[in-house]
């Protein structure tokens, strides 16, 4: 039998999850795909695209009888619709981050381990096509050891009052380098500047490897790129090609990739499978991130500039 799948959120992203989710339904053994939201007009589209819609996410569960749910909704909703969802017994899957804190995320973690669910996060660029090739690439030493990974994330958005660029858009560049560097965790923060919208953040991994991130929504361009600097050659990922990146030294070669499916479908179709072992986030991988988002944050609102301080076990 089938799954039942909640979507829950289906504005500007969310809308994105409904569409992957009729992509891989055959695959994910999908049944029935509900759209849930508060807003008449993000029913409508939802309604429009052919999905089942309901307005209410504090009985969807019982309504439709559901096996998992999928929360796009804003980050300081996350923790109470991922909690409610979690002690209802069925599987969460919360977009980044997990919770704007990390006791929050902690606490998440531990309901779902008590309740026995399946609790996951979308750090999509674990499954971008061209990054797991990349991991590869590392780890036979195509480029020697990494000394250096700059990571860009900069859009048009506009303000809306809330979102934090360290949690929305930096949160991405740390996970990718635990990602690329096999769970290796920051030393420290060695400088973090900008703004809600705007941040700029440099954080030390041992080997003396420096991972920079820029990102926010100040910017006339959409930009996703990362750079990885190895000790004989490099690699540039333009993040918005599923299809190819360079490597090379003094001058770059195109690597062609086989595009199967897109990250978003790939995360979710992990998720919906429950394979072990994963390439997505861990859930202790997850704490590690958003501690780290965490630590940057507070640092920022208080000071705006960071020097060198040793982050907190």
């Amino acid at each position: 039998m089938g799954k039942r799948i909640g979507v829950v959120g289906c504005g500007r992203w969310g809308s994105k999850h409904l569409s992957a989710l009729q992509q891989i339904a055959e695959q994910g053994s999908v049944d029935a795909i509900v759209a849930c939201d508060v807003h008449r007009i993000a029913l409508e589209q939802a309604k429009s695209m052919g999905f089942e819609v309901h307005d209410d996410p504090t009985n969807l569960v019982e309504t439709f009888q559901l096996d998992a749910v999928i929360v796009a909704t804003p980050n300081d909703s996350h923790f109470e619709l991922g909690k409610r969802f979690l002690m209802e017994g069925v599987d969460v899957f919360l977009e980044k981050p997990l919770a704007t804190t990390f006791d929050h995320a902690s606490s998440l973690v531990s309901i779902a381990i008590q309740e026995g669910k399946i609790l996951k996060s979308g750090f999509l660029l674990r499954f971008h096509p061209c990054i797991v090739d990349v991991k590869q690439q590392i780890r036979r030493g195509r480029i020697g050891a990494i000394q250096a990974i700059h990571y860009r994330k900069k859009s048009v958005r506009l303000d809306d009052g809330q979102s934090h660029a360290l949690d929305s858009l930096a949160i991405h560049g740390v996970d990718l380098a635990e990602f690329l560097l096999d769970g290796q965790t920051p030393l420290r923060i060695s400088e973090v500047t900008g703004s809600r919208r705007s941040a700029r953040l440099t954080l030390e991994y041992p080997h003396q490897v420096e991972i920079r991130i820029d990102v926010g929504w100040d910017s006339e361009e959409n930009i996703a790129e990362v750079e990885i600097i190895g000790a004989d050659k490099s690699i540039r990922v333009s993040l918005q090609d599923h299809h190819q990146y360079s490597i090379g030294g003094d001058t770059h070669e195109p690597k062609e990739m086989e595009h199967q499916r897109t990250p978003l479908e790939g995360v979710l179709l992990d998720f919906l499978s429950g394979e072990s072992p994963s390439i997505a986030s861990s859930t202790g991988s997850i704490l590690r991130t958003i501690k780290c988002i965490e630590q940057a944050r507070m640092q920022l609102n208080a000071l705006g500039r960071l020097n060198t301080r040793e982050l907190k076990g």
